[in-house]
């Protein structure tokens, strides 16, 4: 997974997949993984892009509150923040 530097913040950049294209406007998405480390970003980020493909797939099986609620707590606890 290729990690991106922006001023002191890594990031992860990825085309969201085809199969989450119905439920994910965006064709590309920024997750930002909140350190300036770049051995502590290679760990979060494999961690952080399972949270949101799992947040996708929840929305794709029609249990919406379910993504929601995943959205909402990998925002709440700030393990990553998606950036537009």
């Amino acid at each position: 997974m290729k990690l991106i530097q922006r001023g002191t913040t890594y990031y992860i950049r990825k085309r969201v997949p085809q199969q989450f294209a119905a439920v994910e406007p965006r064709q590309t998405v920024w997750i930002s993984l909140n350190t300036d480390s770049l051995a502590l970003a290679q760990t979060k980020a494999p961690a952080a892009w399972a949270e949101l493909t799992e947040a996708w797939q929840a929305l794709l099986a029609g249990n919406s509150e379910d993504a929601e609620e995943r959205f909402e707590a990998a925002r709440v606890s700030n393990r990553f923040l998606l950036v537009r």
